[in-house]
Parts: structure tokens; C-alpha cells; sequence
């Protein structure tokens, strides 16, 4: 026991002397980082004061110390000066060059030229309606115009229908007609014979003309074996249509009668 109190007062001793002289050591070099190879040596001392190997478990413990005497790093951050570059932004002044597109913005003033051209249109307003329909007089009676067909040209001694007789002779519907006149001859030895329809609507002039038709081939055969000269008559009878009004004609003056009655319808 006696040695090894020796042995721990005589490391103590070492280790004071070498922490002293280190701290001298630091002291006379201020400006230098020391190194850290010093804290070593006392390590390596120790073990050759004591001949035993039993103090080697508690000259481990003095070691411990050595570390107080390592100095900290702690003078190196000087690199706090280094954010000068911070003037670089300085280049944000070329967006002054915006100013050329408001030139452009002049030209489209010069377009509005082309509206002078749309003044040749009114060309077209020299068509109205110049042909108005052909019919004459819209009022005249289907008998004043027999009347004046009978001036006009001479026919033999002719008697007027009824409407009874329209519907059984022509097989006219007379409810499709505004007015109507017509002449059958006197005598049974005559076929000459006139009548005016005027119909209320345009669409019902080929009813008309079909009730004529067929009237003329009724008095074609009445006359075929009877007298031939009032048969050929009767083949060339007229039909003829002027406005709203048709003319049903057998005549030896058929043409004449045509003429006539155009005539009559005009005045």
C-alpha cells in the first residue's frame, strides 16, 4: 500500500510539472495553435516511475485530467467577412428597351380606306316588278265580255245557260267560279257556242279547261253523224285563258272571237 501511495504522489508530481510547463508553454505562444501532442506525454512518463505493473490500473485514472489542457479551436471563424458579392445585382437597369413596341400601334390607322367601294350597290334597284300580270280588267262581268265579243264579230241567234246547265254540260263545280257567262245556239243545227268562266282561284283554271274539253267532244259527237259541216265545227274549237278568266269558243270565227274577247278584257 505504501507503494503505491508512492507511486500515485509521484505521478501527481509529474503530471503537475508537465501541466505547468504547458501552461507556460501556452502562454509564451499566444499567437500559435498548440499542438496537441504534449497532452501525450505524460502518459508515457508515468508507466516508468513505477517498477510494479500494479499501479498501472490506477495510473490509468490520471490521464483524465490531460484533456483540460487540449485548447479549443475556437479561433478560426474569421471567415464572417466574405458577403461583399452582394453588389451584382446592379444589371436589372436593360428593361428600359421596352419602349420601341408602342411605334407599331401608328399604322393601323390607314386601313379604314376600303370603305369608299360599297357605293356602286345600288344598281339593283331598277328591277321592280314591271310585268304585272297580264289580266285586264279584274272587274269586268264574264257577260259584259260575251257582249262585246258579240259586237265585235256576228254569230248566229244564241240563248244563255244556266248554272244548271254549266254543271250538267261542262261538269264545273260553279262554287269554284266568281262569275260565269255562257251561249248555246238557238237552233239544233248550229254548233256555235261561247262561254266565260272567271274562277276565284288560279288553281282551279285546269278544272275549267277539262269541263270544256269535255264539252266539245259531246257536241262532236252529236253532230258526227248528223251534219258534218257543224262536226268539223265543233273539232275546232278554242280554249283560251286570260288572267282569271277562260274562254270556251266553236265558231266558224273562232280566231276573231279570240281577238275579241283579249280586246274586251284590255278596255
Amino acid at each position: 500500500m505504501k507503494k503505491r501511495a508512492i507511486i500515485l504522489l509521484l505521478s501527481t508530481m509529474i503530471l503537475g510539472g508537465v501541466l505547468s510547463a504547458c501552461s507556460s508553454n501556452n502562454n509564451s505562444n499566444t499567437g500559435a495553435s498548440p499542438s496537441p501532442t504534449a497532452t501525450v506525454s505524460p502518459s508515457e512518463e508515468s508507466p516508468s516511475v513505477s517498477p510494479d505493473t500494479e499501479p498501472s490500473e490506477e495510473a490509468g485514472e490520471t490521464p483524465s485530467e490531460s484533456p483540460s489542457a487540449s485548447p479549443s479551436p475556437s479561433a478560426s471563424p474569421s471567415p464572417s467577412a466574405t458577403p461583399e458579392p452582394s453588389k451584382t445585382p446592379a444589371p436589372t437597369k436593360e428593361p428600359a428597351a421596352t419602349k420601341k413596341p408602342s411605334e407599331p400601334t401608328k399604322k393601323p390607322a390607314a386601313t379604314p380606306a376600303p370603305s369608299a367601294k360599297p357605293s356602286a350597290t345600288p344598281k339593283p334597284s331598277p328591277k321592280p316588278t314591271v310585268k304585272p300580270s297580264p289580266s285586264p280588267a279584274a272587274d269586268a262581268s264574264a257577260g259584259d265580255v260575251i257582249e262585246a265579243m258579240l259586237k265585235a264579230v256576228e254569230q248566229p241567234a244564241l240563248m244563255a245557260m244556266t248554272a244548271d246547265d254549266v254543271k250538267n254540260m261542262y261538269g264545273i263545280d260553279t262554287s269554284t267560279l266568281a262569275d260565269f257567262s255562257a251561249r248555246m245556239p238557238m237552233m239544233n243545227v248550229k254548233t256555235n257556242e261561247i262561254a266565260v268562266f272567271k274562277v276565284k282561284k288560279e288553281k282551279d283554271i285546269d278544272a275549267v279547261k277539262k269541263g270544256m274539253v269535255s264539252r266539245a267532244e259531246t257536241v262532236q259527237k252529236m253532230f258526227e253523224t248528223y251534219l258534218q259541216d257543224q262536226y268539223e265545227n265543233a273539232k275546232n274549237y278554242k280554249i283560251v285563258v286570260q288572267g282569271n278568266y277562260v274562254l270556251f269558243v266553236i265558231s266558224e270565227s273562232a280566231d276573231d272571237l279570240v281577238k275579241a274577247f283579249k280586246a274586251a278584257l284590255k278596255s
